[in-house]
């Protein structure tokens, strides 16, 4: 029996509603929640991802940010001063040798850099799921670089979803360097689930984490909470104590590298 259009339609409106809000979801979650067979599933998927809205990944659907951010080139223009300041004071602070992990976005593409041309480094293992932090650092002596596996968001240029998370299973690290969306009283957010579940798995893998936001992120409110303040070693940041302090964040000052 023909399933009418307007019903179809409805079904997979439904369906990008669910992925946009959730995040990601695999076929058989898809399959309860709209009480519809497998072979359907796949083939709402196939036609929602035609319109744009999400991605398709192995055993399910990720939603796909990409067409809602600025691209990674867009934001590296974005607070290039400060992005520089923040970066010369981070990647003073990557440890000589041990495990490390840099995350993507623009403001660790530049402490990537900076590490580039930084000296002594003797047995560094780096770990990302950044391209371009991975092509700043590929073939650096001192530098054994590890680029995880995983679901690529394009504009983010960046490697996230359960394989990266599988991945990131074999290591413990002694830093990790962020970005983020925004600091407010309650910690560090970000708007999308899937980079922010990544963040908030390698946080509980790391011995001292460090998040790297330049003063326009003070005081945002993104929907997904990455680390509140007490599970992060301190803001790397070019802000003031006046800034700091018209955010509503004069309290968390002595956590605060100024750059």
């Amino acid at each position: 029996m023909r399933v009418p259009v307007q019903i179809v339609n409805g079904r997979r409106e439904e369906l990008r509603a669910l992925i946009r809000r959730d995040g990601f979801m695999p076929i058989s979650q898809i399959c309860r929640r709209l009480r519809v067979s497998e072979a359907t599933a796949r083939r709402d998927l196939t036609a929602v991802a035609a319109r744009g809205h999400i991605s398709r990944t192995w055993g399910g659907a990720l939603a796909d940010y990409n067409s809602h951010s600025a691209s990674i080139d867009e934001r590296s223009r974005r607070e290039r001063t400060a992005k520089g300041r923040i970066a010369a004071v981070a990647a003073a602070m990557v440890p000589p040798s041990g495990a490390v992990f840099l995350d993507a976005g623009t403001t660790i593409v530049a402490v990537a850099r900076a590490l580039a041309r930084r000296r002594g480094l003797e047995g560094l293992t780096v770990v990302t799921n950044s391209l371009p932090v991975a092509s700043a650092l590929g073939g650096i002596r001192g530098i054994s670089l590890h680029v995880l596996g995983g679901q690529l968001l394009d504009r983010q240029a960046a490697l996230f979803g359960s394989r990266a998370l599988r991945a990131l299973r074999e290591w413990r690290f002694e830093a990790a360097f962020f970005g983020g969306e925004a600091v407010n009283a309650a910690g560090i957010s970000n708007s999308i689930p899937d980079v922010a579940q990544f963040q908030r798995f390698v946080l509980r893998r790391t011995r001292s984490a460090y998040f790297c936001l330049d003063s326009t992120k003070l005081g945002g409110a993104p929907s997904h909470c990455v680390a509140n303040w007490g599970d992060f070693s301190a803001l790397i940041s070019d802000a003031s104590a006046k800034r700091m302090a018209a955010a509503g964040l004069q309290a968390r000052i002595t956590q605060l590298i100024r750059a």
